[in-house]
């Protein structure tokens, strides 16, 4: 496993948090934004089909006064006016007019409008201008760019200073000339618009791949040129996917095809029978479902991020100094030897407290491993004390008697120091985790037999030994069981004056057996008490064999304990000590 900083392990499930927590967040004002754009959507193409049903009662008004194909010109032109309404969710509009005749009408993606007047003779005459048959998609871009750039919210307006009543982009003196196909009501094909300035220079504003025979060129001193893709000016979002969304509504409408989860239509129709043509009229609109959210709320998402990622990296500065510090201050004292357990975080003050123990602990170990190799020289020392001087008595000593002697003594202290290494091995085999004999054992039968092998000292000192023990069936090594046992009630015998009682009580007690050896006598010291149970350790700082054995006894008892999963206890009592055993059944 990668080691990392503790504040980089703080950071990362920080950051991961913020992070779902942006993204969540995100996607609920996502999915707001889109429901607020698809409602937008729907209500802009109702006020479409509202200006449809206006603008073709001015055509019937129109024909009616007699302005024949002129007024279809004067539709067209209205109709791509009214098809900018969806600039706000990059969408598209498509008029599709056939009227009573048969004509067919349809909006435009760019249009304009002209006036060629004279102020001397106040003629005048307005000429309509198509550019859709000409112009690619790649025209209508560049053209709506252009208009974006030089016109107004209302497109590009050029006037003559005359015209003081014109609000317009240019009105110093340039003129307009078009060259283009004629067409009825006034129309002009545009196959190129130019801009005549002042100084004689012509500027060319597009060309376009109309073609045909016999084309026109007039001068315009009035003109407006417009494209629904630049509606709105600079709040345009998406030009490229506004034009994609222009041409799905114009082929909607020639087709009658449409995504219905992009698109909304609305639209009439009706039949004459006895004419043979049918009256329609039609508005449909497409807009980007998918990535006009996206695109409508980047500000929004750009700007949260880079504050939820501040918002992370402070909070991740803070709080892993308000955790790292602490801790390192901890390291540094550990590696001192002693931490300080009163600091601001409880947590760290436990793991104080717990290394400060563990040293205490690794100490009174290292003590108790120190005195346990002085004690185990000091037992061994003993008996090599004896044999070798007796060894070198024999080497001259030709008496049989005396030599029968040294050899009882040699003898005598070779098994001494041969039950205190094998005391020592059966300590170590123990503690090491050595495999038990397990096998089922009456308890109660098994602690009456080893006080029955040791009725009669008791009987030598006058003691009164009394036994209470309950039948309690257990599973363990029967050997090591024994020993343990043994070696407590020898150790009672030995410290109980003569003339006093012993009371071995053995119970059950919830989930564990309880063997206790209660014997009169001396209390032990307080300081002691904690250490009986450490190999070689007896109050008496003599060590004299009167006064017992080599201190191994009560250790072999706790390692038997323990590696039956055990503890063991000692205490003073009224009048006397307690040795206690605690087995778990």
């Amino acid at each position: 496993m990668k080691k990392r900083k503790l504040r980089w392990q703080m950071a990362v499930p920080l950051t991961v948090a913020f992070a779902l927590l942006w993204l969540g967040t995100m996607a609920l004002l996502t999915v707001s934004a889109y429901q607020e754009m698809r409602s937008f959507f729907l209500l802009q193409v109702e006020y479409a089909y509202q200006a449809l049903n206006e603008q073709m009662n001015l055509y019937r008004g129109g024909l009616a006064s007699g302005l024949g194909t002129k007024a279809q010109s004067i539709l067209r032109t209205n109709l791509s006016a009214a098809s900018t309404g969806l600039s706000e969710v990059d969408g598209g509009t498509a008029f599709y007019v056939q009227d009573e005749e048969g004509n067919i009408i349809c909006s435009q993606l760019a249009w304009g409008t002209g006036r060629d007047e004279d102020a001397e003779t106040y003629s005048r005459r307005d000429w309509y201008l198509e550019f859709d048959a000409g112009l690619d998609d790649e025209g209508q871009l560049e053209l709506a760019r252009w208009i974006m750039e030089h016109g107004g919210f209302a497109g590009f307006i050029l006037a003559s200073p005359e015209q003081v009543h014109i609000a317009a982009s240019v009105k110093d003196g340039t003129y307009a000339r078009v060259t283009g196909l004629e067409r009825p009501g006034n129309t002009i094909l545009v196959q190129e618009l130019e801009l005549i300035h002042p100084d004689g220079t012509a500027e060319t504003i597009l060309e376009t791949g109309a073609e045909g025979e016999d084309p026109i060129t007039v001068e315009l001193n009035y003109l407006e040129l417009n494209s629904a893709l630049a509606a709105g000016g600079a709040q345009m979002l998406d030009l490229e996917h506004r034009l994609a969304n222009f041409r799905e509504a114009q082929e909607s409408t020639r087709t009658g095809l449409r995504d219905g989860s992009r698109s909304f239509s609305r639209s009439t129709v009706s039949s004459n029978l006895e004419g043979g043509y049918n009256w329609r009229m039609e508005v449909v609109g497409y807009y980007d479902r998918y990535f006009g959210p996206l695109r409508q709320q980047a500000p929004l998402y750009v700007s949260t991020f880079l504050l939820t990622a501040a918002v992370v990296l402070l909070l991740a500065w803070y709080l892993s100094g308000k955790v790292t510090r602490p801790v390192e201050y901890l390291s540094r004292a550990a590696k001192g030897g002693y931490c300080v357990e009163n600091g601001p975080i409880r947590e760290l003050n436990a793991l104080a407290g717990a290394i400060n123990e563990a040293r205490r602990n690794l100490a009174d170990q290292l003590d108790r491993e120190r005195n346990f190799t002085r004690a185990a020289a000091h037992e061994l020392k003993t008996p090599l004390a004896v044999l070798r001087p007796h060894a070198e008595a024999l080497k001259e000593e030709n008496d049989p008697a005396r030599r029968e002697q040294y050899l009882d003594i040699i003898l005598d202290e070779s098994d001494r120091m041969s039950a205190l290494v094998g005391s020592l091995l059966e300590v170590s085999r123990l503690e090491s985790g050595a495999p038990l004999q397990r096998e089922p054992v009456e308890l109660s039968t098994l602690v009456g037999e080893v006080w029955e092998r040791r009725k009669f000292q008791a009987e030598q000192k006058d003691l009164h030994l009394t036994l209470e023990l309950e039948e309690i069936p257990f599973v363990g090594d029967r050997a090591r069981l024994e020993e343990a046992a043994d070696n407590l009630a020898s150790n009672a015998l030995r410290h109980c004056p003569e003339g006093r009682a012993i009371r071995v009580t053995l119970s059950r007690t919830e989930e564990r057996a309880c063997l206790e050896v209660y014997n009169e006598g001396e209390a032990i010291p307080d300081r002691d008490l904690p250490r009986l149970w450490d190999p070689f350790y007896r109050g008496d700082a003599s060590r004299s064999r009167e006064s017992g054995g080599t201190g191994l006894g009560l250790a072999i008892t706790r390692a038997a304990v323990l590696a039956h999963g055990g503890t063991c206890e000692v205490e003073n009592q009224p009048g006397g000590v307690c040795f206690r055993l605690w087995l778990p059944l």
